[in-house]
């Protein structure tokens, strides 16, 4: 019997949901496919038409997890009017309070999902991809209102971002101050410091200063060099000449 696209998500959404209960509860490693679809209601071989492993079935969580951070930004009414500052914490604050309910699992899960092998890129690329669009939403929009100066290391920030967001989560699962004061804290100072360095174009100008010294210290000997290559050869073809002779 053909379902429709409704029942369908909520039938995915019913595999994530006991997956994490089954994982929290037994861990990565004793949680079955057999458990999960059980849990959910489906038959054993359905859950095969949504996911093709329980690993995929928690990439499927975090990949989601996004889709709500980005739902959650959009009904905050002024997001569009908060400084750059704020929209990068406020993102990184609300992707925190959504995993919160699930932070069990997340103990379970986030470094095996994030600190995968190589082969299993294909499976965190469209997590970091989610991720890398809204922070490059928020890049674009500082941008322009003329907040930040354009970036020319534009993608290696945001990869930077990135690779903060995994340290930032890492950071609150081990975190034990009430209410998570602490990866608060780290996250009101850290990204102040990053948004700082950013505004004042630090990555611009160790590009323009790159180009200077390229410019000056290596262009300007390219001469230098070419007159001893010259004189070499020079050598080179007197002294072939005089062999012949």
């Amino acid at each position: 019997m053909k379902i429709n696209k409704e029942q369908k998500q909520k039938n995915r959404n019913k595999i994530i949901l006991s997956a994490v209960d089954l994982i929290t509860s037994k861990g990565l490693k004793s949680a079955t496919m057999r458990g999960i679809a059980r849990q959910a209601g489906l038959g054993d071989a359905t859950i095969y038409n949504y996911f093709p492993t329980k690993e995929a079935i928690v990439y499927g969580y975090y990949e989601d997890k996004f889709d709500q951070v980005i739902e959650q930004l959009k009904q905050i009414k002024d997001f569009n009017e908060y400084t750059f500052d704020e929209q990068l914490q406020t993102f990184f604050e609300t992707t925190l309070e959504l995993f919160l309910p699930d932070r069990e699992f997340l103990e379970k899960t986030f470094k095996t999902t994030f600190f995968a092998l190589s082969q299993h890129y294909s499976r965190i690329r469209p997590i970091k991809e989610k991720f890398m669009a809204i922070v490059e939403d928020i890049f674009n929009a500082a941008i322009e209102v003329g907040e930040i100066p354009d970036q020319v290391f534009r993608e290696m920030t945001i990869q930077f971002f990135w690779e903060y967001y995994i340290g930032i989560v890492i950071y609150w699962l081990k975190d034990d101050t009430d209410r998570f004061e602490g990866p608060r804290i780290l996250i009101d100072k850290s990204i102040d410091l990053a948004c700082t360095s950013i505004k004042a174009g630090i990555g611009n100008k160790i590009f323009d200063m790159g180009i200077f010294l390229f410019k000056n210290h290596v262009l300007s000997r390219m001469n230098f060099i070419k007159d001893h290559v010259d004189t070499i050869h020079g050598i080179k073809k007197k002294f072939m000449d005089a062999k012949n002779d």
